[in-house]
């Protein structure tokens, strides 16, 4: 995986299988089958990394023919995200760095991976890479801190809904 720094990625345990991962929920924004506005990134376990495949249409555009810098930020922290899921930890985005390196074309498959760099305490530091090919679209760096469960169902997730991180 290039990114602006060497990591190694720590193991995501065995509690989800090697290969794809359910969507976190219906309605979610970047692998939610339900949302009209969602790039349905499609993720898959491969040993220590997850990866995801989809493809940007209108919907997503920023300038013609390519995509808005938002929404290459959602996807990798939505990757970033995606790593909670074998480790069946609940967790919240607290800082996100990207690096923009090209454009994003409409209509082109891209491949998003994410890797667990490192922990410390309650913080899970997390690389993600967006690329079409061999071009590399955008690098992420992310924090995420664990919560408990209830902090989702305090905000209006139903109890059991989000199982793919233990809540």
């Amino acid at each position: 995986m290039e990114h602006d720094r060497e990591t190694v990625p720590l193991p995501l345990g065995e509690l989800f299988a090697e290969g794809p991962l359910p969507a976190h929920h219906h309605g979610c924004f970047g692998c939610g089958p339900s949302n009209p506005a969602s790039p349905r990134i499609v993720f898959e376990r491969r040993g220590d990394t997850v990866r995801g495949t989809f493809t940007m249409d209108e919907r997503h555009q920023g300038a013609p023919g390519v995509a808005h810098g938002g929404i290459v930020a959602a996807a990798l922290d939505e990757a970033s995200g995606s790593i909670l899921m074998p480790l069946r930890q609940p967790a919240v985005t607290v800082k996100l760095d990207v690096n923009f390196r090209s454009p994003a074309r409409l209509g082109r498959e891209l491949v998003v991976t994410s890797q667990l760099s490192a922990r410390k305490g309650r913080k899970l530091f997390i690389d993600s890479v967006l690329t079409d090919g061999e071009t590399v679209i955008a690098t992420g760096y992310a924090i995420f801190v664990e919560v408990p469960q209830q902090h989702f169902v305090d905000l209006g997730a139903t109890p059991g809904e989000l199982f793919t991180i233990g809540g």
